[in-house]
């Protein structure tokens, strides 16, 4: 028969907390005081290493060697990572392997990490699933290398360590470290005060010290609470600011969840009496107080909710709730506490317990004497059982209050640790749920569902004691990944279908395990993961697609020495953009570069270009690039052309362009500023060309491929250089007037604008302007000069006959408003035929004419 849920409930003041015990561990008796321990919260793992800080006697226990072993919280042993040093172990020239690198502090990070900060200012990051190499490694800088780090302080995603000369150094982010020295921008400030305080340090080793989270602070950055002498200093971007404290030292210090409160430990084995005393975060007012006596020091401090400190001592531990009240609990050997978002989980060799706060949904169910609705909804589910008259008798006492009571029992249900206790509540919401006309039962099912889940995780074969709002405060992908850490994928797969999320990564992982873990070779492994694959793809009521990247899968069979399986998935691959840097960093280039063209993304097929420009000799290279698709030859000339990058020179000439070498010339000579360089750069490209209409020529002739050189370009060519030409003569004929560069109509136009008819005339022959386009670029010209003696010439030039009609002449002249001159040309326009003459010329006009 279960026990009443309230039997282990402990009151204190006007509440009641729950001390409930998850697990009997199974690591056979472990003595954890031999080992320095570092565990997880959401029901984490717990890593212990050999503490080499203290000798140890032999004897028939296990001791762990240097290697990390892993442990679920039910005590089952999950991982081992053989911690080594890699960096002394190179460097040792062959002299025997080299002492250690010892760790000054490890501790997990959010994403189930393991951070290790060693005491040489390295730091090294674990994955929790089975690879010994870390996946991160990174040094805390010079200073830290130098003085070497003595002791280290974590939160969720960063961590603070204490070099040798008492500064600290640390990491906001460990997904992107970044190490920085603690009130280092002081100095840079320029303010006297501030770099007074920055130049001040801690003279000597604190007797503890703590971390506040950047998210916990005003300034969003990190500070840093260390209890020195009898008072408290905080070391912040500012400097170091004394608290004025008075009843030190301190032995412990921690911070509340929410930053508001610090828990002060005080006293040592010894004294007459221990202090253990809650204070605002600035120190200015106290809240509660617990005296010990004897004295003791707390081996470990850790606060449940955001009120409540638990102190672990040698035989006990100690919860100090709001107003000083104290409950313990006794245990046979000292406990390590884990703070959680609603508790503290406590475990020591023996057992693993977890302390909460009782909710006000339970208490309003199962306190003692409860005549809330919810505590006879409860009661009322064996009379409904039974057919009693007694339930109809509670149920019409509560109609009214039903709705409340049937939440009540459902959020009662979600922080039961107990199976049956949940499934008594949520039979009795249901059987209240029956007598509401309108109630919307999601809020039931939703329960179910996710109870049935935290019970799968908590179970001992998995090791995961998630509470209900742990379980929350989480997104699912992050405790489906904490599943394929410890390799439960059967498990982690039905948890994706019951609850209808995308089981990728589960078909990822396992296919990387299996990889991992497997001595078949490449075709046989292969079929196997298809087979697999594909059978988990297709059966299943609520199964997703097959893998959806196999181009991870791919990476670790080829970091694994699968190289023919690796290939074989990424033809598999639908993604370019996940199959082109894999194939490249598997030496692939040439496959690369063609799936980068099958994807029709210009973007990787510049990423291919420009690794192989980086990775291989220009030769090398442009051979490669010959020998690639036509469309990353032209993406690569584009780019080069752009960016005016020399190196397309050399492409030309190694490809033996020479026509695609003769129009780059021409481009480039165009871009020349100096008109003088400028002509020689086109006469030799005009050679070059001339050689490459040649080449093209013969290799007609011959029956071969080359490049079609039309002659409209050379003759253009020849016709832009005589035009620079006569545009440097005129800017010597008329100084002051700028020709160069100008469209030849712009040029002519210039001219006539400026008087120089006769130059204007040249240009025309030599470059065989037609007379309609000259006829207008001169009439526009001479009405802008207002000559109109020129005028009458040009209209009378050609035997009285115009190109262009006489019809511009008046409309030009009345746009000037000279309505006299237009009159004179108005008899001459009535022969014409208006149909066939444009009244404006049909090309732009080059630039504006001004006159002079």
């Amino acid at each position: 028969m279960t026990a009443h849920p309230a039997s282990d409930w402990h009151p204190i003041h006007d509440t009641f907390y729950r001390l409930h015990r998850i697990y009997q561990m199974q690591w056979a008796g472990l003595d954890l005081s031999r080992y320095r321990v570092a565990a997880a919260p959401f029901g984490g793992p717990i890593a212990l290493v050999r503490d080499d800080r203290q000798l140890l006697e032999a004897g028939a226990a296990p001791v762990l060697d240097s290697a990390i072993t892993v442990f679920a919280a039910s005590g089952a042993a999950i991982g081992r990572i053989e911690y080594d040093d890699d960096n002394n172990n190179n460097n040792n020239g062959g002299g025997g392997l080299m002492p250690l690198a010892r760790i000054a502090g490890f501790s997990w990070n959010s994403r189930e990490e393991l951070v290790c900060v060693q005491e040489d200012g390295n730091v090294r990051v674990f994955s929790l699933g089975g690879q010994q190499e870390p996946t991160t490694t990174f040094s805390l800088g010079p200073e830290a290398r130098e003085a070497g780090i003595v002791d280290c302080r974590f939160w969720d995603q960063g961590f603070v360590a204490m070099t040798g000369t008492f500064r600290f150094v640390y990491v906001n982010d460990i997904g992107e470290p970044k190490p920085r020295m603690l009130s280092a921008s002081a100095a840079a400030s320029g303010d006297p005060m501030q770099q007074h305080q920055q130049h001040q340090r801690l003279a000597e080793m604190p007797h503890s010290w703590a971390v506040v989270a950047p998210h916990l602070t005003l300034s969003h950055h990190v500070e840093v609470l260390a209890a020195t002498g009898r008072t408290v200093v905080l070391v912040d971007a500012g400097g170091m600011q004394d608290q004025l404290l008075d009843q030190g030292p301190y032995t412990r210090i921690s911070v509340s969840p929410n930053g508001r409160l610090v828990a002060l430990c005080s006293g040592n084995d010894g004294d007459s009496s221990s202090r253990v005393q809650v204070v605002s975060i600035d120190f200015q007012r106290s809240y509660s107080e617990y005296v010990r006596t004897p004295g003791e020091a707390p081996r470990d401090v850790a606060w449940c909710g955001s009120d409540a400190v638990v102190a672990s001592y040698a035989a006990e531990a100690v919860l100090v709730g709001p107003f000083g009240d104290t409950l313990s609990f006794a245990h046979a050997a000292p406990v390590h506490l884990v703070q959680e978002l609603d508790g503290v989980r406590m475990f020591n060799g023996a057992a693993h317990e977890f302390l909460s706060k009782v909710g006000d949904d339970a208490r309003s169910v199962f306190q003692i004497g409860s005549t809330a609705p919810a505590a006879l909804l409860y009661d009322a589910l064996d009379s409904i059982r039974a057919h009693s008259s007694r339930a109809d008798e509670i149920v019409r006492s509560i109609r009214d209050e039903m709705p409340q009571a049937v939440d009540a029992c459902v959020a009662a249900a979600g922080a039961e640790p107990l199976v049956e206790v949940q499934q008594a509540l949520l039979r009795a919401a249901s059987a209240g749920r029956a007598f509401l006309a309108v109630y919307n039962g999601d809020r039931i099912a939703d329960m179910c569902r996710s109870l049935r889940v935290i019970n799968c995780l908590a179970a001992a074969g998995v090791g995961i004691p998630a509470t209900l709002m742990q379980f929350q405060s989480l997104p699912l992908e992050a405790w489906i990944s904490r599943l394929l850490h410890r390799n439960k994928h059967a498990l982690a797969l039905r948890v994706c279908q019951y609850l209808g999320a995308p089981a990728d990564a589960v078909y990822v992982h396992w296919a990387c395990a299996k990889i991992r873990a497997s001595a078949l070779d490449d075709d046989a492994l292969f079929n196997v993961l298809r087979a697999r694959l594909d059978s988990l793809g297709a059966g299943g009521r609520a199964a997703p697609a097959p893998v959806a990247s196999y181009a991870d899968v791919a990476a670790v069979a080829d970091r694994c020495g699968y190289k023919r399986l690796a290939a074989r998935l990424l033809q598999l691959e639908p993604r370019a953009a996940s199959q082109v840097p894999l194939l490249i960093s598997m030496g692939h280039d040439a496959a690369a570069m063609d799936a980068a063209v099958r994807s029709g993304d210009a973007d990787l097929v510049y990423f291919v270009i420009f690794h192989q420009l980086k990775a291989l000799p220009l030769a090398d290279f442009f051979h490669a690039l010959g020998r690639a698709p036509a469309v990353a030859g032209r993406l690569f000339e584009k780019y080069c052309v752009a960016t005016g990058a020399p190196v397309l020179d050399d492409y030309y000439f190694q490809d033996d362009a020479l026509a695609k070498a003769a129009r780059l010339a021409v481009l480039q000579a165009l871009a020349e500023p100096d008109s003088a360089r400028r002509i020689a750069r086109l006469a030799a490209a005009a050679k070059q060309l001339a050689r490459a209409a040649g080449s093209s020529a013969a290799a007609a002739a011959g029956g071969g491929a080359a490049a079609h050189v039309p002659p409209i370009e050379a003759r253009a060519l020849d016709s832009h250089i005589r035009l620079l030409h006569a545009q440097r003569q005129l800017e010597a004929d008329m100084p002051g007037e700028a020709f160069a560069g100008l469209p030849l109509g712009a040029t002519v136009a210039r001219c006539l604008a400026s008087g120089n008819y006769s130059r204007a005339a040249r240009l025309r022959s030599d470059f065989r302007i037609p007379d309609a386009r000259f006829y207008w670029l001169k009439l526009h010209a001479l009405v802008q000069r207002r000559d109109w003696a020129e005028l009458a010439r040009l209209a009378n030039a050609g035997r009285g006959k115009s190109p262009i009609g006489f019809r511009p002449f008046v409309d030009e002249c009345v746009a000037a408003l000279q309505f006299q001159e237009a009159a004179r040309y108005i008899p001459r326009c009535a022969a014409e035929s208006h149909a066939a003459l444009p009244r404006r010329p049909p090309w732009p006009r080059a630039t504006p004419m001004r006159c002079v």
